[in-house]
């Protein structure tokens, strides 16, 4: 600590701490000290400041590893008072995957579902030109069962992105409900899709689960040329 620290407010104090804990160039022994000292205030706004290291990485994955798990032993050592920082960061953090493993820890896994529903419903709303977080927050719902997966991640077969729809269809895939069906043939037929891959993704779906296509005639006109349609409406393997 510098003698001039002292004549700091805390609200200048954090932004500090931040700046140095975020700096690239500083030894990893002053980004430590830094997380140290934020963690020891417990003050919502210290502990915001100490979650944003999580959005920053090091060349040196090691260390950057390192660091990343001291601040995260930090965060659970100071326990529910950091829920509520957490919530703030986990709506504009740039990295989803360490804050949310980080939420099941301090609130559990129903509530880290309902969160990331509520993060994807703000991303949708923002329309922008951001895709990456909504695809992050996607794949991670891959791997969880809830009954508002279908629903929460329909209105993304429609982004703009090809990388967040092809997310959101396996968010529905993964679901193993037939609900999904009806859904994913929209998708499939959809004559504007540019995206063999998807179109690739949705005809396995189709062929595993043994879905009867129920329009025949747009399905057949942009079905991949590695599949075919049968009489009953069937997708299989060309």
């Amino acid at each position: 600590m510098g003698i001039f620290d002292f004549f700091l407010s805390e609200d200048r104090r954090i932004a500090k701490e931040q700046r140095t804990l975020t700096n690239r160039d500083k030894q990893t022994e002053d980004r430590e000290a830094a997380a140290r000292w934020l963690a020891d205030r417990e003050a919502p706004k210290a502990l915001v400041a100490l979650l944003t290291r999580f959005d920053m990485n090091l060349e040196n994955q090691l260390k950057d590893k390192s660091e990343k798990e001291l601040v995260y032993a930090l965060l659970i050592g100071v326990g529910e008072p950091v829920v509520r920082p957490l919530e703030r960061h986990l709506a504009r953090c740039k990295q989803v995957a360490t804050p949310l493993r980080l939420y099941i820890d301090l609130v559990g896994l129903d509530a880290a579902i309902e969160k990331v529903f509520e993060i994807l419903r703000i991303e949708h709303e923002k329309d922008d030109f951001k895709p990456q977080k909504k695809h992050d927050l996607l794949i991670w719902l891959v791997d969880h069962q809830h009954e508002r997966c279908i629903e929460v991640a329909t209105p993304f077969l429609e982004d703009f992105d090809e990388n967040v729809r092809y997310a959101a269809a396996e968010v529905m895939i993964a679901q193993r409900d037939d609900a999904a069906h009806p859904i994913l043939e929209r998708a499939l037929a959809n004559p504007s899709e540019e995206s063999n891959r998807l179109r690739v993704r949705l005809s396995e779906a189709f062929q595993q689960r043994r879905w009867i296509v129920s329009d025949r005639d747009a399905v057949a006109a942009v079905l991949p040329e590695t599949f075919a349609l049968t009489d009953d409406g069937r997708i299989i393997a060309a």
